[in-house]
């Protein structure tokens, strides 16, 4: 299976739930294929777009908040009622709030904050409505009993992908899945490299001896007249003689 496959296999399982908690009872599989192709291609979008304003405004590959508010306006997920023009144009034909009085210059910025995260607070007004506390319901992620009593421990609740990981795993636990998309990134280690004594033992170790041996042989090439210089040779290699003619 291609990583494209497991991808679009386990955004299926979201995709189904999501559509539970709207109402729907059945889906053909070509509807299915359908609305979750769209989706991968709708967080791709996302996702590059994200990347292409953290390059253009501070050239970093690691997004900030501005990066990804912007990203979300081109995309259309926060639903702008006037166009950038038109907010540029309405930021300058502002009053200044140095002319308000010290009684409403408090209330015209709070004023002005609300009216500026309106779109944002719509956005994330949604994850605290019904709409997607049902969808975690339907996930598995909420207690249909709601919240427990006082004094007893609340139900552990978990998502589908982890109790089929949970399944799989005889000792139940995730060091099955490590360095895969699935578990946790592996943790770095050095690999040596094996070879006759001398040889060295990491690519790193091999760039450094290269970069030195290409330093001498630059030094030798500047000086006057006729150089030469034995290289270092590596590990079952000949000796190599360098020679390098500068004219006065």
């Amino acid at each position: 299976m291609s990583a494209s496959d497991l991808h679009n296999a386990l955004l299926r399982p979201a995709i189904i739930q999501i559509f539970r908690a709207a109402g729907y009872t059945s889906m053909k599989p070509s509807v299915l294929d359908t609305l979750t192709d769209l989706t991968i291609r709708y967080l791709t979008l996302l996702g590059s777009k994200t990347a292409e304003y953290a390059y253009s405004n501070h050239n970093d590959p690691v997004p900030d908040i501005t990066d990804v508010r912007m990203a979300f306006q081109e995309c259309a997920v926060f639903s702008s009622s006037s166009t950038p023009a038109e907010e540029i144009w309405r930021e300058k034909m502002r009053r200044p709030l140095s002319m308000y009085p010290e009684g409403q210059r408090e209330m015209e910025v709070a004023r002005r904050n609300d009216e500026d995260t309106a779109e944002i607070a719509e956005f994330t007004s949604w994850f605290q409505g019904r709409q997607h506390l049902e969808i975690c319901r339907v996930a598995g992620m909420l207690s249909d009993k709601g919240i427990a009593v006082e004094g007893e421990a609340p139900p552990e609740m978990e998502d589908y992908l982890t109790a089929l990981k949970k399944k799989h795993s005889k000792t139940g636990e995730e060091s099955r899945f490590q360095g895969t998309v699935l578990g946790k990134f592996a943790d770095p280690r050095d690999i040596k490299i094996e070879g006759e004594s001398g040889t060295p033992e990491s690519v790193q170790e091999w760039m450094e001896r290269q970069q030195k041996r290409s330093v001498k042989l630059d030094a030798v090439k500047l000086g006057n007249g006729y150089a030469a210089e034995e290289a270092e040779p590596e590990a079952g290699e000949p000796a190599v003689v360098e020679m390098a003619e500068v004219a006065d």
